[in-house]
C-alpha cells in the first residue's frame, strides 16, 4: 500500500517526543505511524513504553545518516522512572556509540536505568570499548534492543554478556524499524555487496531530455534540493559515460551542511571521458571504472589527473557490474547512487542489481519519438519479464510527486 507521505518512515526527534506526551491516552489514540503497532504489541504483553521510547531512539539515531560510514545508524534512549533522563546517537566512525554517549550524559543518574537502543550493544574492542563493559559499569538494570547485531561473528554476543551480568534484556522491540533505518549495512555485513539505489527523474511521458538532448531541467528546485540531500546519505554515486559527456555534472552535495563526499564514479569502458571534465577534479574519490582491454589505453589517458582507475572485465561493451559491486563492497563501499541515464539503469535492472528506487515525476509532457526515456537498452521481450517494484511512499516535491520502492526479487 502506498502511503502519502512527506516524511520518512523514521519519525522526528519531535514527533518521538511529542508521543511520548501522549502516554496519558489510551493506546488506540496514540499519535504516529506506528500507533497500530502498539495496539498489538500491547495486546501480546508488551507495554506500549518500549515502543514510544524505542521509537525516539530511532528518531535519534536518524540525526547520524550519512555520517557513520562504515558503521551503522544507532539511537539510544537512558529511562527512568518514566522519564528520559539522557540520550545519544552515533555521530561519526570512531566516534563514541549512542549508548556511550547517553551513559556520559547521564552520569549517576543512569544507576537503575533502562537503556533503550536500536542495535544490540557492542562487544569487542575497535575504535571504541565495548558498550556492554559501560553498560555494565554505569549500573543500567534493563536494556532494550531493537535489532541483533546482523554479523553471524558478533550476533548475540553482547546480549549475552550482559545476561550473564544479571541485566534484563529484551529484544525485537520495532526490529523491521530499525533493520530499515539501517538497510544498506545489513546487506553489506550478510553479503559485502553495496545496498543499490536508482535515482531517476522524468516527465510524465518518461522522457529524462527533450529531442535535442536538453535535460535541465526536467525537475523542480525542491526536487533539486532533496537530491543533494539523498547524495549526502550516500557512500557512492555513478554515472555513465554518456551522462559525464552530455552534462559535465560534479555529482557533489550542495545542501548547506558540512558533511562526507560521496566517492563519484564513471562507467566508461574504453574511457572515453575527458580528463578535464568536472567530476575528476572536485574533492573526494573519483573511479573510472574501464575495461581491462583498453586499461592501458586510458591509464596514458588520465595520466595527470587524480582519478582512480578500476579495471573490471567487459563483454558487449559494457563493464561487468556484478563484479563492478563485489569491488565496491571490499572496498567498504556500504551504499550506492544511480544517478546514469537511461542505458545504465537498464543495465542495472537487467543485472537484478537493485535494490530501491527513487523516481521523481515531473507534470509535464516533453514528446518526441527520439528523445531519451528513463529506461533504455534492449528492453523485455514479454510483459511478465518485467521489474516489478513495491511501492512504499509517495512525497510531493513542490508539484512534483517522488514515489519510492522497492525491487522484488
Amino acid at each position: 500500500m502506498i502511503k502519502p507521505s512527506l516524511r520518512g518512515s523514521i519519525p522526528s526527534k519531535a514527533e518521538a517526543i511529542s508521543e511520548i506526551a501522549s502516554l496519558t491516552r489510551p493506546p488506540q489514540f496514540l499519535a504516529g505511524k506506528f500507533a497500530r503497532n502498539d495496539v498489538k504489541a500491547q495486546r501480546s504483553g508488551m507495554t506500549v513504553t518500549h515502543q514510544v521510547w524505542m521509537r525516539c531512539s530511532l528518531a535519534c539515531a536518524e540525526q547520524g545518516r550519512g555520517l557513520t560510514h562504515p558503521n551503522p545508524m544507532v539511537g539510544a534512549c537512558l529511562v527512568k522512572n518514566g522519564k528520559l533522563i539522557a540520550e545519544g546517537f552515533h555521530r561519526f566512525f570512531g566516534g563514541p556509540h549512542a549508548e556511550v554517549e547517553a551513559i556520559r550524559k547521564a552520569g549517576k543518574r543512569a544507576r537503575g536505568a533502562t537503556l533503550y537502543v536500536t542495535l544490540e550493544p557492542c562487544s569487542t574492542y575497535g575504535k571504541t570499548p565495548p558498550c556492554t563493559e559501560a553498560i555494565k559499569t554505569a549500573g543500567i538494570k534493563r536494556v532494550v534492543v531493537a535489532a541483533v547485531d546482523p554479523n553471524p561473528k558478533h550476533q548475540g554476543r553482547g546480549l549475552g554478556i550482559l545476561k550473564r551480568c544479571g541485566i534484563r534484556v529484551e529484544t525485537g522491540i520495532l526490529r523491521r524499524e530499525a533493520e530499515l533505518q539501517n538497510e544498506a549495512f545489513l546487506k553489506w555485513v550478510k553479503t559485502k555487496l553495496p545496498f543499490v539505489t536508482l535515482k531517476m527523474a522524468q516527465s510524465l511521458d518518461g522522457k529524462i531530455a527533450s529531442r535535442t538532448g536538453k535535460s535541465r531541467w526536467v525537475s523542480n528546485v525542491q526536487s533539486r534540493n532533496w537530491v543533494h540531500r539523498l547524495r549526502a546519505q550516500q557512500d557512492a554515486i555513478l554515472v555513465g559515460k554518456n551522462t559525464l559527456l552530455k552534462d559535465n555534472p560534479r555529482l557533489t552535495v550542495r545542501n548547506g551542511k558540512l558533511t562526507k563526499t560521496p566517492w563519484r564514479i564513471v562507467l566508461d569502458e574504453r574511457g572515453e571521458s575527458s580528463p578535464s571534465a568536472h567530476i575528476f577534479h572536485a574533492s573526494g574519490v573519483s573511479v573510472l571504472a574501464c575495461s581491462r582491454k583498453f586499461l592501458s589505453r586510458v591509464s596514458k589517458k588520465f595520466s595527470r589527473s587524480k582519478v582512480t582507475l578500476m579495471a573490471l572485465d567487459s563483454s558487449k561493451g559494457e563493464v561487468d557490474l556484478n563484479q563492478l559491486l563485489r569491488a565496491l563492497g571490499a572496498l567498504g563501499i556500504v551504499s550506492l547512487l544511480v544517478e546514469g541515464g537511461g542505458e545504465v539503469a537498464w543495465s542495472f535492472f537487467n543485472a537484478g542489481l537493485v535494490d530501491k528506487i527513487e523516481w521523481i515525476l515531473a507534470p509535464k509532457i516533453i514528446g518526441g519519438r527520439t528523445a531519451k526515456t528513463s529506461v533504455e537498452g534492449v528492453g523485455i521481450n514479454a510483459l511478465d519479464e518485467a521489474s516489478k517494484i513495491r511501492p512504499t511512499r509517495l512525497t510531493l516535491l513542490g508539484d512534483h510527486l517522488l514515489l519510492e520502492g522497492y525491487v522484488r526479487s
